[in-house]
């Protein structure tokens, strides 16, 4: 496992799903019963009449991530998420996932992005929202995410706070800096060795749910030409590094620093030397070139996302 995405459970009516957290959209869905997809049929699947608080909504949704699709109708019951419930919480039931949620290892997905993002019933509520508004918890979460390669450190979701173990030094806000829905703040800077790369300042969507940081083909291009012995492959669109690469490339936001380590820079092996890199470049269907970052920056600070404020926090980690 490559830190490729990151997990909770939820209790729906009386029935455990586990979930993706993801900042990066806002529907809340899981498989439906009579769901006859393939990637229906290998995970856990509502069966409505077994919950005596659900009830039947109806309506139609469909939503389409950059990894595949899902659709279905609407249901409406309590949703247990850690110790807190979202009473009457509008949800999707899939009756249709593309093939690309076969090998996902949750049932479904959590979007917790703002609720103009959520497709269902035009900007329903989603699950953080109800927990806000019927005032089970503080306007805000925030994750420590582990690495594989530290079995001993233990991920950290907290609702309404933060986790001041799993922190150093104080959180530097950013605000959030468009309305479209997503957790959209300002990249003051990428450098590479403290080389900057970036003659501008660029959006970036802070995506808990992409596992790698997608960024604009100029930029990837200019922030790879620092990274010794790159390579771009054409054919596959991405970046060819050395496995054992020492480069360290920071992103600043808000005037700090944060470092990706060296070893979070290489995603998947190519050869006994040549690693793919987790900077990929992809130009996202934006009217502005904007970045997309996921866990690879992710995983490396401690992340705020204060709904009340809207704001984005970085630490340090532990």
């Amino acid at each position: 496992g490559q830190d490729e995405d990151y997990y909770a459970e939820i209790l729906i009516g009386n029935q455990i799903f586990s979930i993706l957290l993801d900042t990066g959209s806002s529907n809340l869905w899981i498989p439906n019963k009579n769901c006859t997809s393939a990637s229906c049929q290998n995970h856990t699947r509502f069966d409505s009449n077994k919950s005596p608080t659900f009830k039947s909504e109806g309506n139609q949704w469909s939503i389409l991530y950059g990894t595949g699709s899902a659709s279905g109708v609407t249901g409406i019951d309590d949703i247990k998420f850690g110790k807190f419930t979202a009473n009457n919480q509008t949800f999707g039931l899939a009756d249709n996932e593309s093939d690309d949620f076969l090998e996902l290892p949750s049932d479904g997905i959590l979007g917790m992005a703002f609720d103009n993002l959520n497709t269902m019933d035009d900007g329903a509520p989603t699950l953080i929202s109800t927990l806000i508004k019927q005032k089970k918890i503080y306007p805000l979460f925030s994750f420590h995410f582990q690495h594989y390669y530290n079995s001993d450190d233990q991920g950290t979701l907290t609702l309404g706070g933060v986790d001041e173990s799993k922190f150093v030094g104080k959180i530097t806000y950013n605000p959030v800096i468009s309305e479209i829905g997503f957790w959209i703040i300002a990249l003051d800077a990428a450098l590479v060795n403290n080389i900057p790369t970036l003659s501008v300042a660029r959006p970036a969507i802070i995506d808990t749910g992409t596992t790698l940081l997608i960024i604009p083909s100029e930029d990837a291009a200019e922030l790879h030409k620092q990274i010794p012995e790159s390579e771009f492959d054409s054919q596959d669109n991405l970046y060819i590094i050395p496995c054992d690469t020492t480069a360290v490339v920071s992103l600043m936001f808000g005037g700090v620093e944060y470092k990706i380590p060296s070893r979070d820079l290489t995603f998947a092996p190519i050869s006994d030397t040549q690693c793919i890199s987790a900077i990929i470049p992809g130009d996202l269907l934006f009217p502005i070139p904007i970045w997309l970052c996921g866990q690879t920056f992710l995983k490396n600070v401690y992340s705020v996302f204060h709904v009340g404020n809207k704001q984005v926090g970085f630490a340090q980690n532990k």
